[in-house]
């Protein structure tokens, strides 16, 4: 019998290039009972990775173990959450919408003081030029009834002459 594609499987077996297929082809080869001697070394790991795969843990393996150690009853088990990149800067975000937020505040309060001492320091300006021009506002003759503007002081307004 030709043995020419087991060998051929076994060399892409070696270089893991097999599909699970293929694999389940070997394995069924060496199976059997007439192998031939040339490929009889290599039955002994396909039997191995047969009987390694059925074994199986029973139900009651964790209870076992956990009587061994001696506890009775299971721990709390933790399941791992997957993180995400959103996930891990969502504290940087809240941070930086807190910090927007307290400078908007404050450059809001900011201008509603500086508005009301800019109000506060209009009206004295506007009180401070309303008794300058007053000062400075002299009359002149009766029969002219016109104001006229000087830039003389209040105090010389008598000395005009009339």
């Amino acid at each position: 019998m030709d043995y020419k594609y087991i060998e051929q499987l076994l060399e892409r077996y070696w270089e893991c290039q097999t599909t699970l297929e293929e694999e389940t082809i070997l394995r069924n080869f060496f199976r059997q009972e007439d192998v031939p001697a040339s490929l009889l070394p290599y039955r002994q790991l396909f039997i191995e990775q047969d009987e390694m795969a059925e074994e199986h843990l029973d139900g009651d393996f964790a209870n076992k173990m956990l009587r061994l150690v001696g506890e009775e009853t299971p721990m709390h088990v933790c399941k791992a959450r997957r993180i995400t990149v959103m996930r891990r800067l969502r504290p940087f975000y809240r941070a930086a919408g807190l910090v927007a937020i307290l400078l908007t505040i404050g450059n809001a309060a900011h201008q509603s003081f500086s508005d009301d001492e800019d109000i506060a320091n209009g009206e004295q300006m506007a009180e401070i030029i309303a008794q300058d021009s007053l000062q400075q506002i002299t009359i002149g003759q009766p029969e002219q009834q016109s104001a006229e503007l000087t830039t003389q002081p209040a105090d010389t307004i008598a000395a005009l002459p009339r």
